[in-house]
């Protein structure tokens, strides 16, 4: 009878003593453990690994505002240094800005060559004797006339382009002999067809300059009123400048095709010639 009422005994006290620790630990264990945490001093969050390339651009804006060799191998530097940087966009406007000066200073661009002009000699002649292009030539000099002077000197410049048109940036990239000479913004953006998706090629198919429906010759009186555009092909696509303000102030839409601002448009319409390469992306 005792061996019976103590074992009794110990199935009520396991019993009890079960459902007590049951309770500890639903009802009172968490709760300890909340009071825990919430003494504990809170987890640092890890702070942002600050962007290097941030801080190196701006160490290198001072002589990324030169327009010198230095100051652009400088920038290139950077940009192969930090390819997918955030400050990638302002690099390359200033890689441009100072390719474009460079390129009209023999110093920096010894491809280019200096002609002397002589008694009989216009751009057109100038051109021929030289294989170039008349517009180049007016361009790369920045001139205001066709009309030359003997003896005035005149750069001729070692062109061999190709450019690079990206949808997602809307962007037009112009390589010079294979290397990035300058990026332009396009104002807008109406491509169709094949070029409208995937990568597509084409080429220069013509630079155009009409008055009505008549084409004009660079150099002619009535040069500055003509229309100009370039047409490519395949998709005869067009790039052109946006619309002049009409007489009463009003803007016209943009047209369809590839649209840069005017001084942009100038640019393009020199660097590119009849067969250019363009890839659009």
């Amino acid at each position: 009878m005792i061996f019976k009422a103590l074992t009794i005994l110990l199935l009520v006290a396991a019993v009890l003593g079960g459902s007590a620790y049951f309770v500890y630990d639903l009802y009172y264990k968490d709760k300890k453990l909340d009071i825990i945490e919430q003494m504990a001093p809170p987890t640092p969050v890890p702070s942002p690994t600050p962007d290097q390339s941030v801080a190196a651009w701006d160490a290198l804006k001072p002589t990324a505002a030169m327009d010198t060799i230095d100051a652009r191998e400088s920038i290139k530097n950077f940009i192969t240094t930090f390819p997918d940087s955030v400050r990638l966009p302002e690099a390359t406007a200033a890689l441009g800005r100072i390719n474009l000066v460079l390129f009209r200073d023999t110093g920096a661009t010894p491809a280019n060559t200096v002609y002397t002009v002589k008694k009989g000699d216009s751009l057109a002649k100038i051109a021929s004797v030289t294989k170039n292009n008349v517009e180049q030539i007016y361009w790369v000099n920045q001139l205001s006339s066709t009309n030359l002077q003997i003896g005035q000197l005149l750069l001729i410049p070692s062109l061999n382009t190709s450019a690079v048109l990206n949808r997602d940036k809307s962007t037009l990239t112009v390589l010079n002999h294979g290397e990035f000479f300058k990026e332009y913004p396009i104002v807008s953006l109406t491509l169709t067809g094949g070029a409208s998706k995937g990568e597509f090629e084409a080429k220069v198919a013509d630079r155009v300059a009409r008055k009505g429906e008549t084409r004009v010759a660079f150099g002619a009186k009535d040069y500055a009123e003509t229309e100009r555009f370039v047409l490519l092909n395949p998709g005869g696509t067009t790039i052109r400048p946006t619309p002049t303000p009409a007489a009463d102030g009003t803007i016209p839409p943009n047209p369809p095709g590839i649209v840069l601002s005017l001084a942009d448009f100038n640019d393009i319409f020199a660097l590119l010639k009849s067969g250019t390469p363009l890839t659009i992306k």
